[in-house]
């Protein structure tokens, strides 16, 4: 959904009187208030195609989009919607292309959004594509020191969950250490993370104050707040990662499945940690599996995670340093300006 928000943007800039509707599943709902513009929200369950068909007829669509790369249902339903123009990827072995009107290709060899860039300048050129979020201030009722926070997202989500996931102990590992130094962890997730997430704080045994669960306890918006105030993000590959890049928010993301540079987060703050482990990188599209997959990830070590931290919070200080030095750079420029 984040990184079809450029997307969504492109079309309301060229046709801003029409209306845009959006289908995502049940896992997608909570980031569609994040899209600009506002949109008619259809939440359906792409398992069970009947509702989901009717879903789509009802809205009586002018164009319909697939964003989805490979699945052959959602192909389907797009052919059976009575939209106007459809518009959809040509994906490589896949065989979805002839449900569309109109393709693009997917391609491999490039980052998500390049595909999703070339989704977008089927309407019209673009001269730069990227996630494309509306603020939503919404503070946590739960304080939190970002002055010193350092968050974690320790649990991925879909099919691959476990294949993408780091060992616990080292995620314990890497709480001690960051504790040490004085930072503060809080690990993001939904409730049902709340089980992985005790494992790796039973493991650490760092103090209750320095390092807690924030899982089940914030809400999408409530969790962006946090990501544009705390020191850091650092996460494996899913969703969240995607809204770090969207808030142009420090981020370490470690992958192993697949590569930073085809699914990383996607900003001048975002440092991905690749795991050298030969099996890497064998996800392109989503269902993919590898005999060693299970082995990918526990290559990453703690050192290279920890050394990516302490590049990114350097930068991070020294970005913030600059900030705040242009702004009174300029207030000078403007009070002499006023003087004279």
């Amino acid at each position: 959904m984040f990184l079809t928000s450029g997307l969504v943007d492109h079309l309301h800039k060229l046709y801003p009187a029409a209306e845009i509707h959006v289908f995502h599943s049940a896992f997608n709902a909570g980031a569609v208030q994040f899209l600009v513009p506002d949109v008619i929200s259809h939440r359906c369950d792409f398992t069970d195609p009947r509702p989901a068909l009717r879903e789509l007829r009802d809205a009586k669509l002018d164009v319909l989009i697939n964003c989805a790369p490979w699945t052959r249902l959602t192909a389907l339903l797009t052919s059976l919607s009575g939209a106007k123009a459809t518009f959809g990827f040509r994906s490589k072995g896949q065989g979805i292309h002839p449900a569309f009107d109109l393709t693009v290709p997917y391609r491999d060899d490039r980052h998500e959004i390049a595909n999703h860039r070339a989704m977008a300048e089927l309407f019209g050129p673009l001269d730069s594509y990227r996630l494309t979020i509306r603020s939503i201030e919404c503070a946590p009722s739960r304080a939190l020191p970002y002055d010193k926070l350092v968050l974690m997202h320790a649990t991925p989500g879909g099919s691959a969950a476990k294949p993408k996931s780091w060992p616990r102990e080292h995620w314990a590992e890497l709480v001690g250490r960051l504790t040490g130094k004085g930072f503060v962890v809080g690990f993001t997730g939904t409730q049902a993370d709340q089980t992985a997430i005790d494992a790796i704080l039973d493991v650490a045994k760092v103090p209750s104050e320095s390092a807690f669960s924030l899982a089940g306890l914030l809400s999408l918006p409530e969790l962006a707040y946090a990501l544009n105030r705390a020191k850091l993000l650092v996460t494996v590959d899913t969703g969240v990662a995607h809204l770090a890049a969207a808030l142009n928010a420090p981020v370490v993301c470690l992958h192993g499945p697949t590569r930073f540079a085809r699914w990383g987060a996607c900003n001048v703050r975002a440092t991905g940690v690749d795991s050298p482990h030969p099996a890497a990188g064998y996800i392109h599209y989503g269902f993919e599996s590898h005999p060693l997959q299970n082995d990918v990830m526990p290559a990453i070590s703690v050192e290279a995670v920890e050394a990516a931290v302490t590049v990114r919070l350097t930068e991070t200080k020294s970005e913030t340093v600059a900030v705040v030095r242009d702004a009174l750079e300029q207030e000078q420029k403007a009070r002499r300006s006023a003087t004279s």
